[in-house]
């Protein structure tokens, strides 16, 4: 058998699994009452987390929806105490867009989860395999996902020009 084939196997069962938890966490999410986020809301939180303040500008691009159904989204987490507005330091008009302590406090059950993962896998294999495993995590973080990270990165750097 091809290992290719295996490997090609293997990470669509690992990416189901990370993501299938995360969807159980995302429905499991009532502890907040009125403000219960939809599924919508907490991916565009979530994007925004990832994205590192950006505007609603590059907000709306990067999920690809309008600029108004972004404003829409970004309003209700905002009242809902999710995200916060910064205004930019260079240009008043623009306002950068963050994740708040109460948004991490919900976010942060699925870093438990990778936390639990990590922690098992340490207990599984030798040094030698876990800094391998690393070393390609690191290797397709860096440089095999481009299609999302040349887009994060952008922004990201653009929104570090501002401080």
């Amino acid at each position: 058998m091809d290992k290719s084939c295996d490997l090609e196997k293997t990470m669509n069962e690992v990416y189901l699994k990370f993501k299938l938890n995360f969807y159980r966490n995302l429905f499991r999410n009532g502890e907040f009452g009125k403000e219960k986020l939809t599924v919508m809301e907490n991916f565009c939180a979530e994007a925004i987390y990832a994205l590192k303040g950006p505007n609603i500008n590059e907000l709306a691009e990067f999920i690809q929806v309008s600029q108004p159904n972004a404003a829409y989204k970004v309003n209700n987490l905002v009242k809902k105490g999710y995200i916060k507005k910064i205004p930019s330091t260079i240009d008043k008009r623009q306002v950068h867009l963050y994740v708040t302590d109460k948004f991490k406090e919900h976010y942060s059950v699925n870093y438990n989860y990778i936390h639990g993962i990590i922690h098992r896998l340490e207990g599984s294999i030798d040094q030698e395999h876990l800094e391998t495993f690393c070393d390609v995590l690191e290797i397709m973080e860096n440089g095999l996902m481009t299609e999302v990270s040349k887009d994060m990165d952008s922004m990201y750097l653009d929104s570090k020009k501002e401080k």
